[in-house]
């Protein structure tokens, strides 16, 4: 079962604790929003989470599949464009870095696994998030 994740205001402005009971990373706001900026804002956060879980995701199969994979790098950066509606559209652009004597088929079957990783699942998929 999943651990609960808690997040708590702090003195600072919009500093935030947050806690799984086990682990505690923190949140703020640029300067420019009004933060500190001590720490990842809230997107970047988000970027942190699916960026993980891919790399997770694709270590597990190198490893399965014993592919000599040294390291992966993922670059994410989310971009916010307004459609003609005046809705917001998030994009998330990911580049893969894969170091290692890979093949090309190797590569492109690693670079094929991204969607699949549960967090990307997540976001790209139906959320309903009870208050």
């Amino acid at each position: 079962m999943a651990r609960i994740v808690t997040t708590e205001s702090m003195e600072q402005p919009y500093r935030t604790s947050c806690t799984n009971g086990h682990s505690t990373w923190f949140a703020d706001e640029p300067e420019s929003n009004g933060g500190l900026d001590t720490a990842p804002t809230p997107s970047e956060l988000l970027l942190s989470a699916i960026g993980t879980c891919v790399t997770i995701t694709l270590r597990m199969y190198a490893r399965r599949k014993e592919w000599p994979v040294e390291k992966i790098k993922l670059d994410l950066r989310l971009e916010s464009v307004k459609k003609e509606n005046g809705d917001i559209k998030h994009i998330i652009y990911e580049t893969l870095y894969l170091t290692g004597e890979l093949t090309e088929e190797q590569k492109d079957r690693m670079k094929s696994l991204i969607p699949k990783c549960p967090v990307s699942k997540i976001v790209t998929g139906e959320v309903e998030i009870k208050w």
